[in-house]
């Protein structure tokens, strides 16, 4: 497994995915199968984890807690906002399929950090093509909040259904929609992909990527076609650096994860970098970037 250092670019990073959880809080039945990362992560941690990055805005992703302990999980993040002013945007979960979801959603809006939801696609697919879903896609729309996607690879089909089904909405496909890094495949990954990147209102994520690998013995090497895929297709404006923390540590230090990803994007030219990994995910979220540079100290 190789070790790399930190870059030496003049850089300055958007982390678009960051998570933190507390397990006095709320409860997260995914982390019984995840031993390594059942245990609260707070700012300390990130902190320490991101030591000598140049993280100047975060935005926090909902971590799958009960679903009906997603308003305890935002106004969670909201309190640690108070404490790190980079955490600059949520993306929260939020039942769209339900009948009083217009309600609720004004409510979620009054919380001006909320910037989208996000939810995971059901097994097989069923969320994704549920017809009062689909309809209430509209409502994000109205309250100008995006969507990210987050699925593996074999559900990206009902990413492509719901996306034509409501074309006009932002949507940010989280880890590359999953691809299947370990066992080498790419179709068919790659031709949804190439389709749904038809879409410019479909935005990438550059996070996930080592924790669909081989935990123990990913390189760049295994990681480098995925991406090159992505920038072939979606380019540099339309893919945000994501440090998937805490996740990532099932398979990489965030230090060793924010190296590779400088390295896999070693092709793109500075102000491309610049995009990627700082500027891209303040546009999609819709986060003034002026307000950041005055505003934020490290």
């Amino acid at each position: 497994m190789e070790t790399l250092k930190t870059n030496d670019h003049n850089i300055r990073i958007t982390d678009a995915h960051v998570h933190f959880w507390d397990l006095s809080k709320m409860s997260y039945p995914w982390l019984n199968e995840a031993a390594a990362i059942n245990k609260s992560f707070g700012l300390a941690d990130y902190q320490e984890a991101t030591a000598g990055i140049p993280v100047l805005n975060m935005i926090f992703v909902q971590c799958e807690c009960l679903p009906e302990e997603y308003q305890t999980e935002v106004d969670y993040v909201t309190d640690l906002a108070t404490h790190d002013s980079r955490i600059r945007g949520i993306v929260a979960y939020f039942p769209l399929e339900a009948a009083d979801a217009a309600e609720k959603l004004q409510l979620l809006t009054h919380n001006k950090l909320v910037k989208g939801i996000r939810r995971l696609e059901e097994l097989p697919d069923t969320l994704y093509r549920n017809p009062s879903f689909i309809a209430n896609m509209g409502l994000l729309l109205q309250c100008g909040l995006s969507f990210d996607l987050c699925v593996k690879a074999h559900q990206l089909p009902g990413v492509i259904a719901l996306v034509q089904a409501a074309p006009d909405n932002r949507y940010m496909l989280d880890h590359f929609g999953k691809p299947a890094i370990q066992a080498g495949a790419f179709d068919p990954w790659k031709r949804d992909i190439m389709e749904l990147a038809k879409n410019t209102n479909v935005h990438c994520k550059l996070s996930g990527l080592v924790t669909e690998a081989d935990w123990h013995g990913w390189t760049i090497t295994d990681l480098q076609p995925y991406v090159d895929i992505i920038l072939e297709h979606f380019g540099p404006d339309r893919v945000a650096f994501g440090g998937d923390w805490p996740v990532v540590t099932l398979a990489s230090s965030y230090g060793r994860w924010y190296d590779t990803a400088m390295e896999l994007c070693k092709g793109l030219a500075p102000p491309e970098l610049d995009r990627v990994f700082y500027q891209n995910a303040l546009d999609f979220y819709r986060i003034d970037s002026a307000a950041t540079l005055s505003s934020t100290r490290l």
